[in-house]
């Protein structure tokens, strides 16, 4: 699952410099926030964080400006569970965060159409022509997406989605070499682990993999991308036929799986990956020690955050498009989409729906958003004599710090109810951090030591200069999930089970076990009748295909 992922195409310099500076002037175009009744809203929510500070000055200024105030039933354990115990008791919050369909699917959620029309304009206009994009499959709409929703001109130079990763440390000492292929790859790792077998004390982990739960995409999803393949959930679409197979057990899964197991019987793979929980695995990135993974970003950024924050920048992680031979193009990098099937709805327990509709609406007005996404003028940013906005050293430093975003910033709004992203009216960037003066100043030495090396001027640059459009139907991750119950849904589960037992089962076995067990692993899949799952994605795939074709 991934949140919505900010990809970009990166303006150069001058261009956004010119855009922003000669914009400056423009007036908000956004209508003035009306005073609304105050309202406390509860919310559950998926994401495992903090609980907001009493103290927190956005949570202030959206209690202040838009009378809101919030009650939040943030995830402990796993959230099948707790979804499912929800459901069976019908006790719901106002809001529920989803990133599947089961609380739609249980009737957990009301329609919104009929309420945005009246209520959200902002709403509306805001998912502008993606609006059709949120429908279930009955034709209602149930939940609003967070992310993926450009507004005017898309600046960002920023990279979160699915990558082999490394270490910045590991690419410095090796002279910041060519590295396309997997052997190549993992050649990287192996070696920079047999010169330092310990980082700060601990044992050096050259790969790790994260399997807990839901994550655990990210152990069967990396051979789709060395193929060359974009995100399409689990599966690839023929983009003539739209036939759609899942590739858990092709030919390039059983090279990617053989290739672990031969990194294993040599003691390169971290074992402790298989039984480690989702803390463990970010605790392990942040103590610098791990030198690869398959990931998307955002699940390990606060990994990421933490070592910078410690002094451990070079430790860091850099993305890079590793395909499994150099004949192949890849293609990780996408255009920027609406992250269809995640967001947040209202539930039918609801108090007051009206009033969430106009928290929304308002929530979604620029002035607003500039508070979500700059933080507040005068405290976090201001502007010069000539009216462009800026930081001051210790701003950024503020920004940066994981500690200080929680305790400041509403970041459990940001991340669960829908955002701006591209620009703001006035041209500027809806990230500060992407305005040309405050990139320059925000770079690290080693970031840009780093692309003049490979020759870019970004991480969005170095995964791909120039993605090819999206086809029409994508992404598949965001198709309805088979209905509970139905035959591809229990087939799905199956396979689900049998990945997780078999795949681990895979790596760690002995290489002259490998074929044995994979095979065993493919009959059962095939016993599973993973056939019948891929044959309710292909009609998926084609109803969307027909639907969206008809807005053309």
């Amino acid at each position: 699952m991934k949140r919505s992922i900010r990809l970009a195409g990166l303006l150069s310099a001058l261009v956004v410099l010119s855009l922003a500076t000669g914009c400056a002037q423009k007036k908000n175009t956004g209508s003035a926030i009306p005073a609304r009744k105050p309202i406390k809203i509860s919310v559950f929510t998926i994401q495992p964080r903090q609980q907001p500070n009493p103290d927190n000055k956005a949570y202030k200024y959206l209690k202040e400006k838009l009378g809101v105030t919030f009650e939040w039933d943030i995830l402990v354990g796993e959230v099948a569970q707790k979804r499912g115990v929800m459901i069976a008791g019908e006790d719901y919050p106002d809001m529920i965060e989803i990133n599947e369909t089961q609380f739609i699917d249980a009737g957990a959620l009301i329609p919104l159409e009929d309420l945005v029309e009246k209520y959200g304009p902002n709403i509306k206009a805001h998912f502008g022509e993606h609006w059709d994009k949120l429908r279930s499959p009955d034709g209602h709409i149930y939940y609003l997406t967070n992310w993926g929703i450009i507004r005017n001109k898309d600046q960002s130079p920023y990279y979160g989605a699915s990558a082999m990763w490394v270490q910045k440390e590991v690419l410095k000492e090796a002279g910041y070499p060519k590295v396309v292929t997997m052997d190549q790859y993992f050649d990287l790792l192996v070696n920079y682990a047999k010169k330092h077998p310990t980082i700060n004390g601990q044992k050096t982990i050259p790969f790790t993999i994260l399997t807990y739960d839901w994550h655990a995409f990210c152990m069967w999803n990396p051979p789709n991308f060395l193929a060359g393949n974009p995100n399409d959930g689990n599966g690839i679409v023929d983009p003539n036929t739209l036939q759609y197979k899942t590739f858990f057990t092709m030919d390039i899964s059983k090279r990617w799986f053989k290739k672990l197991n031969e990194l294993n019987a040599q003691g390169y793979i971290d074992r402790a990956a298989f039984t480690d929980n989702y803390d463990q695995y970010l605790a392990k990135l942040a103590s610098g020690r791990v030198l690869g993974m398959h990931d998307q970003r955002w699940q390990f950024q606060n990994a990421d955050d933490s070592l910078r924050d410690a002094g451990m920048y070079n430790r860091t992680f850099a993305p890079l498009p590793v395909v499994f031979d150099e004949s192949i193009r890849p293609h990780y990098r996408d255009y920027p989409i609406p992250n269809l099937g995640r967001g947040v709805g209202i539930s039918k327990k609801a108090k007051d729906p009206v009033r969430i509709i106009q928290f929304i609406n308002d929530l979604l007005s620029e002035e607003v958003q500039r508070m979500m996404q700059w933080g507040i003028e005068g405290e976090d940013w201001q502007r010069n004599e000539k009216g462009e906005p800026y930081r001051t050293p210790e701003q950024r430093k503020n920004w940066e710090n994981v500690t200080w975003q929680e305790q400041n910033r509403a970041l459990l709004v940001r991340d669960i109810f829908p955002n701006w992203e591209g620009s703001f009216n006035d041209g500027y960037p809806w990230d500060l951090s992407y305005y040309y003066p405050e990139r320059e100043a925000l770079t690290r030495p080693e970031d840009k030591e780093l692309w003049a090396a490979y020759g870019v001027t970004s991480y969005a640059e170095l995964m791909d200069k120039n993605p090819p459009p999206n086809p029409i139907w994508y992404p598949t991750w965001t198709l309805p999930n088979p209905p509970d119950g139905s035959d591809a849904q229990i087939a799905l589960q199956r396979c689900d089970q049998t990945m997780r037992k078999y795949l681990p089962k895979i790596i760690l076995s002995a290489p002259a076990d490998f074929e044995k067990v994979w095979a065993e692993y493919v009959d059962q899949m095939k016993a599973n009748g993973i056939s019948i799952y891929e044959a309710y994605m292909e009609d998926q795939v084609k109803k969307r295909v027909a639907a969206w074709s008809k807005k053309k």
